[in-house]
């Protein structure tokens, strides 16, 4: 039972926690489906069925590993199954609220899992510095919209950027008494979390090391000595973080071996040699070159964390901020030097770089003498109206300081689908207009061979988008249909093609006409057609 005392003592954590959570709930089982939610959904149930099933090779599902995801959506399967039984709602498995039910449980789970992450991230922040540091970090972490986004979804960027960051933290924290063995746990734990998300967060081995070692050898001169000191600490740091990863992976209990070797081989043969193909300034490329992640900073962050991180170059740093810089530095560098490149990579330093930005901005109020909670709210006025205009769509944010999403989407192509409310909204009024027949069949091929799909609102779209949009239609009983598939594309009434990839001019099996364009916040973002 926890105590009255707890409370007190964590009230500014608990703070933290619940608007992290507060702010993430509305909408959050109807905002977005991202492209492999459905892969990592079924991979949750292989977990799942190895885990309870005691058959543990099938909890290693891919080489990300992405096993903290498969635990939440594990615990989400189980937990919105009791719901079902419990509640006796009628509500098939197979139903599309079942669809919505289980992505707003699993969800949900990461919510949590990220917001008492975060509760971490303050202790350590407030320890560090202070409380008031603390406070404008994560508060500023919480508001900054590419991070919003990314922490909404069933996916492994958020989890992976916020566990990352907590080890860090906590690792630095520890090194300040390094008798501590609370402050160690934690921070091997959180890396050992880290490590079990996505294999990225391993270079928290080399840098951790590294940084260990130049430490140690700026207080001794002695080479030697400074190499042994740093070894020791960071296999004092290491060893308890492999035995959490060991404990929370059973695949490991059975083939430790196999294990490391699928996980090397997806490093070095998908991770670094892949390409992934993408829009970047407006043309189809492979690679986007070195100033990638620059380009992706500058368009995907908001103005308060490049003003403030441009600032904090100017002001006296501590050791700790440093320490900082040189986390999220580095980490850019690494990320850099594969081929496969997407600008949800870049997360973890941006964690990094928002509190960095944050000392630029504490340094301003103590010149200023402004230390009031009226000074704090007014402060935070613009990036809350920020996300209260962006709901529930955050990928669509980009930098208003370099023309916002009317450029940005030009430079940096979604690759995830943004503006899911208004395509619906849109055909929604459609269907009504047309005076189309919902369809609550359980499949399209069973549409497709009657003449009433003619009476029934069918609508296109390139495949990668079909996988986010299919659900929010078959809520209203309409069909998005894959518009490459001829024999379901020969029978769909309208067609949806984004600005930046409208290759509608390409179609030759039928003819397209021009109906209209769908508008997020005012700009121009998807053209839709009608087949003639």
């Amino acid at each position: 039972m926890i105590k009255p005392k707890f409370f007190s003592r964590y009230k500014n954590e608990i703070i933290i926690v619940l608007f992290f959570i507060l702010s993430h709930m509305p909408s959050l089982g109807h905002d977005m489906f991202n492209t492999d939610v459905w892969k990592w959904r079924s991979r949750s149930y292989d977990f799942g069925s190895g885990v309870f099933g005691l058959d543990f090779d099938k909890t290693l599902q891919k080489y990300h590993p992405g096993v903290t995801l498969m635990w939440l959506g594990t615990v989400g399967v189980k937990f919105y199954n009791l719901y079902l039984d419990v509640s006796k709602s009628g509500i098939t498995p197979d139903s599309i609220q079942a669809v919505f039910g289980l992505h707003t449980t699993q969800k949900f789970l990461v919510v949590l899992a990220i917001g008492i992450s975060l509760g971490f991230a303050f202790i350590a922040s407030r320890r560090l510095i202070d409380t008031r540091y603390a406070y404008l970090a994560l508060l500023l972490l919480i508001l900054e919209p590419f991070f919003m986004a990314h922490t909404r979804t069933f996916h492994l960027e958020g989890l992976e950027s916020t566990f990352m960051l907590v080890s860090t933290l906590w690792f630095y924290y520890w090194l300040q008494e390094t008798e501590n063995k609370k402050r160690l746990f934690i921070a091997s734990f959180f890396t050992a979390l880290a490590f079990l998300t996505k294999t990225t967060s391993l270079y928290l081995l080399p840098f951790f090391g590294l940084y260990l070692f130049f430490d140690s050898l700026k207080k001794d001169k002695r080479f030697i000595f400074a190499l042994g000191r740093s070894f020791k600490l960071w296999f004092i740091w290491l060893f308890p973080a492999l035995l959490f990863v060991f404990l929370l992976w059973p695949a490991l209990w059975v083939d430790p071996v196999g294990v490391i070797q699928y996980l090397g081989k997806g490093v070095f043969e998908v991770g670094i040699d892949t390409d992934h193909q993408q829009f970047y300034f407006g043309k189809l490329v492979d690679n986007p070159g070195p100033l990638y992640y620059l380009v992706v900073l500058l368009f995907r962050s908001s103005p308060y964390l490049l003003v403030g991180l441009i600032g904090s170059f100017f002001v006296k740093k501590t050791k700790f901020i440093y320490f900082l810089l040189s986390y999220a530095f580095f980490y850019l560098v690494m990320i850099t030097i594969p081929s496969k490149k997407l600008d949800r990579y870049i997360l973890p330093s941006m964690t990094s770089m928002v509190l960095l930005s944050t000392y630029f901005y504490v340094w301003c109020l103590d010149k200023l003498k402004l230390k009031s909670l009226t000074v704090i709210v007014l402060f935070f006025i613009l990036p809350v109206a920020t996300a209260f205009c962006l709901h529930p769509d955050y990928l669509s944010y980009y930098n208003p300081m370099l023309g916002g999403l009317r450029t940005g989407m030009y430079v940096l192509e979604p690759k995830w689908m943004i503006g899911q409310g208004e395509i619906i909204k849109y055909f929604k009024n459609v269907q009504k207009t047309d005076n189309l027949e919902p369809s609550w069949d359980q499949s399209f091929e069973n549409v497709n061979k009657h003449s009433s799909v003619k009476n029934i609102l069918t609508v296109g779209f390139q495949e990668k988008y079909y996988t986010q949009i299919w659900p929010f239609f078959r809520e209203f009983g309409a069909w998005a249909v894959i518009k490459d598939l001829t024999p379901f594309a020969k029978n769909t009434m309208y067609f949806v093609y984004p600005v930046w990839n409208d290759d509608s001019n390409l179609e030759d099996r039928f003819k397209l006409e021009f109906v209209t364009t769908i508008k997020i916040r005012g700009v121009n973002v998807y053209n839709v057609y009608k087949r003639s």
